[in-house]
């Protein structure tokens, strides 16, 4: 391909994601194709492209909505004072409390991206979150306890090519237990001598996974009765959290999404 048409090309992509970032979503193909000035086949081209990337999700017949890794790419740009006043308070209340870090994953696609996070203050041993990481959902229990509270066909489709890939078989097995318990446990799950605890952000009009919030820090300083006891508090935030953060992020909201306006730096860096 010619430079000036791969150029191109990416261009198209950016306008297709920013054109999608300021519609009511879910947004249907036809819409979003007639907003950029494109084909219909162009237009799908470049979606399936941008969701195969992790960038938007599709979701089904009602169209697609944008995913968390442009979610993530967006918290360095652009400020949500609204999400931001929603979600800090809770993730700096467990951290103070369970004096670790706390973590707020997204689900994209078959991956969670870690978007938003809050450190304790005083342990200079805390795990160090990398904003805009990108991990399987069958991996570590901030994924597994997304990916325990999906559709069940696609919750099975994504364990399937896991299991194809060689990983370990008893996963659906620990997705029964995560969906009995309504947590997951962690043990060098992601990284090795990290322990966590994690529960799912459900959606109220489906009981779908939007993402998790995890608890995690080292093995000596977590083990497993410790994890237990944090699961409680845990569950009780999510439960209380993820009704209003399903108005800002849920696949069935009405609300608008505005385009870029997500900002991590001010959610880490806004005094208390």
């Amino acid at each position: 391909m010619p430079p000036e048409a791969e150029q191109d090309t990416h261009i198209r992509a950016l306008r297709v994601l920013e054109t999608l970032a300021g519609m009511q979503q879910p947004a249907p193909l036809p819409t979003i194709a007639e907003r950029v000035q494109l084909s219909k086949t162009t237009a799908y081209r470049i979606l399936r492209g941008l969701q195969d990337h992790g960038f938007i999700d599709h979701t089904g017949r009602t169209g697609y909505r944008i995913g968390s890794r442009a979610v993530a790419l967006a918290s360095l740009i652009g400020p949500r004072p609204a999400l931001l006043q929603i979600i800090r308070p809770v993730l700096k209340k467990l951290a103070t409390e369970a004096s670790e870090t706390v973590t707020l994953h997204l689900r994209s696609g078959a991956h969670r991206v870690l978007v938003l996070a809050a450190e304790p203050p005083g342990n200079p041993l805390r795990i160090l979150p990398t904003l805009g990481e990108r991990s399987p959902l069958t991996s570590g229990c901030s994924g597994q306890s997304i990916l325990a509270f999906l559709p069940r066909q696609e919750a099975d489709d994504i364990v399937r090519d896991h299991t194809r890939d060689g990983l370990r078989p008893g996963l659906p097995a620990a997705l029964a237990r995560i969906r009995k318990d309504s947590y997951a446990l962690s043990f060098s799950g992601i990284h090795i001598g990290f322990n966590g605890v994690a529960a799912p952000l459900l959606d109220p009009t489906d009981g779908t996974a939007l993402g998790s919030i995890a608890i995690a820090g080292l093995d000596r300083r977590l083990p497993r009765d410790t994890l237990l006891q944090l699961s409680t508090p845990l569950r009780a935030a999510c439960a209380d959290l993820a009704p209003r953060l399903a108005t800002v992020l849920g696949p069935n909201s009405s609300i608008r999404l505005d385009p870029l306006d997500v900002m991590i730096r001010d959610f880490l860096d806004q005094p208390s």
